[in-house]
């Protein structure tokens, strides 16, 4: 078409082989007069409109004359397919067979004209003529890398009709079906894409669909054929009304029953010990599906393997687990599998069908050259073989493991010492930590998510690795912060620097490395994760191209337990969406030039319902060309933000910086110590100051309630956190000696919390409106917020003390709550609060010491019933007696004398005086 067209303007080129021109020097002369042509990819539209309803439409300006290979659609696809075509060199009219009689087509080359595949598509939807009623299109490769994935678009949008597809590396099979076999009780939605050619085919197809069909993306045609619906209406005759449907908030996935956990990897991983961890964790049995079958074929696997072989002791292996899934410990456990239960199809099948049954299959990634050395040293189980090489195992065995599980975790002790062959000083402390971490939120018992209620923010990691963050930064610069975002765009540096991603290897080893990247941070932080592969199209640094890794990435965000994955709104969003589990999809949008995305246009309301359609939470950022567009702004998020459905809508850009101080919640920040992510973006300091100077951050004051406290350093600690995020507030002391003196502070309009000390735990609850269930059942509060207008009691020093006692049992290998004795030394709010933190510890046994005894016995009568036995000790001395290993010490050590006995066993002591 190309050397046509040069030809009639002067320029002659000689083609002289199939990739090489010749093309002479010389300028162009313009012809007399020079006939622009009609866009012949748009005009299939109408001609295959008349096709598939008997009609007749003549199109002027694209004939057999054209220079556009789809000029060639009326005469190669439409006349096979039973149409009437008349073509002259400047025009083209079609008439359609009787209704529902068009012809399938048994193969079709249509490499000369790709984009009007979409077309023939629908039509051979409903070509139920023919032998076999399947229409083949090939030479269409190219259409997998357009606007979106036309092929799989097709297969997908027809399949909501009923009809079946194939979707081929160079085509399509579309099996038809006949038009009755159409009709649905509703009508189908079909979503476009954002591609103008997805639209219009399906379009046509609706308008013989007796149900019709809602073709979502309206304003995608704009592209090539803005007036399409009028034409389609006014011209063509099709009835066709505007439909604006209502956002419908989607059913939150978490998962949250008692269903097993099932544990798989390599034999030396960390299985049983992991596994036992997060059976403390969970309060559930913990199984080893190895000790399992040796109990209940009753002999051990070495003697099964040496009398009967492997294949004897695999069928015993499927046998064991499916009576474990299904029926003995099918809940309520956390079961470890044996390193080569996926050998068998079966035995993956059967994990599968656990997944689907709503339960948690974690693999546990290894470290191989730690696995191999472990392996060298345990001799309590048979190797696979004895010439198989542990790596080569392990290569062979790592598609299966990916194909059985669903969540995914690295065991990595070196990740914490920054040297590849050696392992972090208590890295196994952090490792158990966060697996305990991926589990709750797995099972949906701790999904560690942002409060959307209001503002909150997270900041947006740039370097090329995490360790650039690393000892000491990443803690400052995320203060104030709710969660980090890890920019996996940016992750790599020079490592990866023009690296093909689509080469198999390279998109392997990337994929190690941000796994790497994903668990170094979250060894380092508690906060949430948003994980982003931003693409260069959308302002990031991601090669468009790679879009199988980038779709594989995403995937694997799910399934490592990441709290929140922004996905860009495109074709790939959906599936994303469907897989979430209990992560929560950001779908997202940018637009860089601020032109597309304008705040009042059609485009924005539609680009949100698409995003609203693949995501829990919506982002849509655009860039400010002037001040209005910041106001255009707060007046889309004030009609489109709720709790429900959450919107982070921004400018971005130096003018757009306000959006970002106005932003409703999660908006993208910065830190000094950073590089912006974004031109614009800002830190929490800057946008509490801007919300304070705007009169939308009033200051507030918060005290420390109690007495004796005047040495207490809580003023300086909490006005120099409020001093260094930007926040207006104020902290002081108010000393009292009862609480009635209280009641003017609390009633303050500028009263925004305290913290309470002694004598004012117990004292303080008849002035409050509602308490926590901690604090219900304490019997005590340390912690009083305004809520809704209303006082708040909470108490979080149980929080204190399970967090500190958890951290240190880790630290030292004491022993398990559950199998422990634990002492209590006092008997006053805090005392209070350590019983309920060893009862949400489970610790079965307990003593209290207290100078008063009758105190003690009153606080012993109160929580008897939290435990297997709680008894009051006369003294210390008797206390060592029973060998308590948690000792939680509430009464200043200057009033009492502790005795050496009591730290005769490996044990914790926290003091909480």
């Amino acid at each position: 078409m190309t050397i046509a067209m040069m030809a009639q303007f002067g320029c002659h080129v000689e083609r002289i082989s199939s990739n090489e021109y010749l093309i002479p020097t010389g300028a162009y002369e313009n012809p007399a007069e020079y006939v622009v042509e009609s866009d012949a990819s748009s005009a299939t539209y109408p001609l295959a409109f008349a096709a598939i309803t008997g009609s007749t439409c003549t199109v002027p300006n694209i004939g057999s004359a054209s220079l556009q290979g789809d000029a060639r659609f009326a005469v190669d696809v439409l006349r096979p397919m039973g149409c009437t075509v008349e073509q002259t060199a400047t025009s083209t009219t079609v008439t359609g067979p009787p209704r529902g009689q068009l012809r399938a087509l048994a193969e079709i080359d249509m490499e000369p004209m790709t984009d009007a595949f979409l077309t023939a598509a629908v039509l051979a939807a409903v070509a139920a003529g023919g032998e076999d009623r399947v229409t083949r299109i090939r030479g269409i490769a190219n259409q997998h890398v357009k606007e979106c994935d036309r092929i799989e678009a097709m297969c997908t949008e027809l399949g909501k009709f009923g009809v079946e597809t194939e979707n081929l590396a160079d085509g399509i099979n579309v099996h038809a079906r006949v038009l009755s076999e159409l009709e649905a009780s509703e009508a189908p939605s079909v979503h476009c894409y954002d591609d103008h050619r997805v639209a219009m085919s399906f379009s046509v197809l609706a308008c013989v669909v007796q149900s019709g069909a809602e073709i979502r993306e309206r304003r995608c045609v704009g592209k090539t054929w803005p007036s399409w619906w009028d034409v389609l209406a006014r011209d063509l005759g099709a009835p066709i009304s505007g439909s604006d449907p209502a956002f419908e908030a989607h059913s939150d996935p978490v998962k949250a029953d008692a269903t097993s956990v099932v544990l798989i990897g390599m034999r030396g991983v960390g299985k049983t010990t992991l596994g036992r961890a997060a059976a403390v964790a969970l309060n559930r049995e913990f199984v080893d599906l190895d000790d399992f079958l040796e109990r209940q074929v009753g002999q051990t696997i070495p003697e099964i393997i040496n009398r009967d072989g492997w294949a004897a002791f695999r069928s015993h292996e499927t046998q064991v687990l499916r009576t474990a899934l299904t029926q003995a410990h099918a809940t309520g456990a956390v079961i470890a599998c044996g390193g080569g239960v996926i050998e068998s199809a079966e035995n993956r099948e059967q994990l599968r069908a656990h997944v689907a049954r709503g339960a948690a299959v974690i693999c546990l990634t290894p470290n191989m050259e730690h696995v191999a050395e472990y392996l060298s040293r345990d001799k309590t189980r048979p190797a696979y073989a004895v010439t198989s090489d542990i790596h080569e195992v392990y290569a062979r065995r790592l598609p299966l493991y990916a194909e059985s599980c669903n969540y995914e975790y690295l065991v990595d002790k070196s990740l914490l010492s920054g040297d590849e062959n050696s392992e972090g000083h208590g890295a196994w402390t952090l490792i158990e930590r966060d697996f305990i971490r991926l589990v709750q939120f797995a099972t949906g018992r701790e999904l560690n998510r942002v409060d959307l209620n209001g503002p909150s923010f997270f900041v947006s990691l740039t370097a090329p690795s995490v360790r650039e963050y690393l000892p000491t930064k990443l803690e400052a610069l995320t203060a104030g912060a709710q969660a980090i975002e890890l920019r996996v765009d940016l992750l790599g540096g020079s490592e990866f620097a023009g690296a093909d991603f689509n080469d198999a290897q390279v998109a392997a080893s990337f994929s190690a490395f941000v796994h790497k990247q994903f668990a170094l941070l979250r060894h380092n932080s508690r906060l949430p994760i948003v994980f982003t592969v931003r693409t260069q199209l959308q302002g990031g640094a991601f090669p468009a191209s790679a879009d199988t890794l980038r779709l594989q990435l995403l995937r694997n965000a799910v399934q490592w337990g990441a709290e929140y994955v922004d996905v860009e709104v495109d074709a790939k969003a959906p599936a994303v969406f469907a897989k979430r589990q209990n992560s929560m999809v950001i779908a997202s949008y940018h637009d860089t030039t601020g032109e597309k995305l304008q705040w009042d246009s059609e485009f924005a309301a539609e680009i949100l319902a698409r995003a609203r359609a693949c995501g829990d939470i919506v982002k849509l950022i655009s860039f400010a060309r002037s001040w209005s567009d910041n106001t255009k702004c707060q007046q889309f998020v004030q009609q489109h933000h709720s709790t429900t459905a959450p919107l982070i809508a921004l400018n971005m850009g130096y003018t757009g910086q306000m959006s970002r101080v106005l932003c409703p919640c999660l908006t993208p920040v910065t830190h000094p110590l950073l590089a912006a992510a974004a031109p614009g973006q800002i830190s929490v300091r800057q946008i509490h100051q801007a919300r304070s100077l705007l009169g939308l951050l009033p200051a507030q004051q918060f005290y420390l309630f109690g007495t004796p406290i005047q040495h207490s350093p809580s003023p300086c600690m909490h006005n120099a956190a409020f001093a260094s995020l930007g926040l207006p507030h104020t902290y002081e002391l108010k000393e009292t000696a009862t609480v009635d003196e209280l009641l003017p502070v609390l009633a303050h309009a500028s009263f925004g919390g305290a913290s309470v000390t002694i004598p004012h735990k117990q004292t303080i609850i008849p002035l409050l409106d509602t308490l926590s269930p901690a604090a219900q059942r304490i019997g005590a509060v340390n912690t009083v917020i305004v809520r809704d207008g209303q006082l708040y009691g909470d108490n979080t020093d149980y929080l204190g003390i399970v967090g500190c006692l958890q951290q240190a049992q880790l630290s030292a290998h004491t022993p398990a709550f559950t199998e422990s004795v634990a002492l209590v030394i006092g008997a006053g709010g805090t005392a209070r609060a350590a019983l309920f933190a060893l009862h949400t510890l489970r610790v079965p046994h307990v003593l209290i010491y207290n100078r008063t005894q009758e105190r003690a016995q009153t606080l012993c009568d109160e929580f008897s019933s939290l435990f297997s036995t709680l008894s009051v000790t006369d003294s210390l001395d008797a206390a060592s007696s029973k060998q308590p290993t948690y000792i939680v010490g509430t009464i200043p050590a200057s009033d009492l004398c502790v005795p050496d006995s009591l730290f005769n066993v490996r044990g914790v002591a926290l003091d909480m005086a």
